[in-house]
């Protein structure tokens, strides 16, 4: 089986990994042509995924149009602000192909999520599924147990899906939610910017736990409101990836929120970042929703001011906490 990888990320990278594992051939495609030299001369990711030796069965291009026509299968793993544009260049060659996404996303400009994106570039006749859960592509390279969760609104794709990426150590579940898997992977991005903040500002674990039940309950508002269904959230896509990226130690998006809380200006990080903080690019859409569907979202509100907004975290927080009581919605 032949199949290609489009994005040399660490977490593109870890999957391609993954696949070769379960004897496939991947043909991973990297955008800076300087990497996929680097990457052919040592077989690893130096740039992004560093540690681990890439096997003979991955090839690796920057010719992107060649890598789809190469493969049937195409995984998309670019970040989600380079996906229209990426799509644009290979969207007549995606007809036909299986296409699974593990970008985790909300596009600012149209508030799409990322199947959304693919079947407004290149057409709603493709064969579509997404990828989402806990996990850190560190530890997926590295062998250690993770379990994810795969949607498609055709169940047989989903089932497909799973079949060529299942494996002892990467356990594979299948969904038809393609909204409630696609949110949860976006959203928690966004919600661990939060908890990062207040890690940062040494507010104690009781606080940490109060703020992630809360976010979750935000998401679920959401989804429901955009068709999702309730106990997808309470899942891998959902629950499980949130608390993973609000607490574990390799999470992009929680040490931005720490960082942010340490008095670091949102744009200055950004640009000094080499991986994609994913969150910051989704808090936008994230406040859009809450504003046009009316949905109360006051974590995803208060993170668009102190990002957007340059609103002090501390004075955040306070306000946030002075909200009138009310009745649990979780």
């Amino acid at each position: 089986m032949n199949v290609a990888v489009i994005g040399a990320g660490a977490w593109g990278t870890a999957f391609a990994l993954q696949l070769a594992s379960n004897g496939h051939k991947v043909v991973l495609w990297a955008y800076e042509p300087e990497l996929v030299a680097g990457l052919r001369e040592t077989r690893e990711n130096t740039y992004y995924l560093p540690g681990f030796r890439l096997p003979e069965g991955i090839e690796f291009t920057d010719d992107l149009r060649a890598a789809v026509a190469s493969s049937s299968d195409i995984v998309i793993a670019t970040p989600s602000f380079a996906l229209r544009p990426t799509l644009r260049k290979i969207s007549r060659g995606l007809h036909g192909k299986r296409v699974l996404v593990l970008t985790k996303g909300l596009e600012r400009e149209t508030l799409q999520r990322m199947t959304q994106v693919i079947d407004d570039v290149a057409g709603n006749d493709i064969s579509c599924a997404v990828l989402s859960g806990p996990s850190f592509a560190t530890e997926v390279a590295g062998g250690h147990f993770t379990s994810v969760v795969i949607a498609a609104a055709v169940k047989e794709l989903a089932l497909y899906f799973q079949d060529i990426s299942h494996s002892d150590r990467f356990r594979v579940y299948t969904s038809q939610d393609v909204v409630g898997v696609e949110l949860g992977g976006s959203l928690k991005n966004v919600m661990a910017i939060g908890a990062g903040i207040i890690q940062g500002l040494g507010l104690g674990h009781n606080a940490l736990a109060a703020y992630i039940t809360r976010a979750l309950a935000e998401i679920k508002r959401l989804g429901k409101k955009l068709g999702a269904h309730d106990n997808t959230f309470m899942g891998l896509s959902g629950m499980g990836d949130l608390i993973l990226t609000c607490t574990g130690p390799l999470s992009r998006n929680r040490m931005f929120g720490v960082e942010l809380a340490g008095g670091a200006r949102p744009q200055e990080l950004i640009a000094s970042q080499k991986s994609v903080v994913e969150g910051f690019y989704t808090i936008e859409a994230a406040y859009s929703f809450s504003q046009a569907l009316h949905v109360e979202m006051p974590v995803a509100e208060e993170l668009h001011r102190i990002v957007y907004g340059g609103k002090n975290v501390r004075t955040s927080f306070d306000d946030i906490i002075k909200r009138d009581t009310k009745e649990e919605d979780a």
